[in-house]
């Protein structure tokens, strides 16, 4: 039997035998009493490797735990990559079989659609005043016939906003209202 008269000592031995052990985690067991002593306050070797089989974790398991922690970092970090890669893979081939298309043309595709309506909007009164005056003849007791028509007309709108057709925004080299009948 060894006995150890320092805390240091005791540790040192401890260590020496594979555990993982700092010298502050040491003396609070020791004040916390996890660690046996004799009648003189030493240390004992049966003592001390009993607090440590209680307490302590050997050094090659805490070694083990990090490389395995590695390990699963790494494994993880794999998976991500695969699966990252098998994302860009599937877009990829949605893009060569046409169930996708590049951000910009949607884009110049919406804007398109927007001007056509707007355009619409706009032109509508020009276009539609003289069924308006015929409609109403001035009679605002027609006020429903009025508000049925324009529910129909408005709906054209929305028909011709979200069908699927092609927008042609072309740029106009004469400005609005003119028509270079001069």
């Amino acid at each position: 039997m060894r006995v150890f008269k320092t805390q240091l000592e005791a540790k040192a031995f401890l260590i020496n035998q594979g555990f993982k052990l700092s010298k502050s985690k040491f003396g609070r067991d020791v004040n916390d009493r996890k660690v046996a002593t004799n009648a003189e306050g030493q240390f004992e070797d049966g003592a001390l490797l009993a607090y440590a089989a209680a307490h302590l974790t050997p050094a090659a398991q805490a070694e083990n735990r990090a490389l395995t922690d590695a390990t699963v970092n790494r494994v993880a970090a794999d998976a991500d990559l695969k699966r990252f890669t098998a994302d860009r893979a599937r877009l990829k081939l949605e893009k060569e079989q046409g169930l996708l298309m590049p951000r910009s043309q949607h884009e110049e595709d919406l804007a398109a659609r927007a001007m056509f309506f707007k355009s619409e909007v706009d032109s509508f009164g020009f276009r539609k005043a003289g069924e308006i005056i015929t409609l109403v003849k001035g009679d605002e007791r027609l006020m429903a016939d009025l508000l049925k028509w324009w529910a129909a007309e408005t709906a054209d709108w929305m028909d011709a906003w979200s069908s699927e057709r092609e927008f042609v925004a072309g740029e106009q080299d004469e400005p609005q209202g003119q028509n270079g009948d001069d």
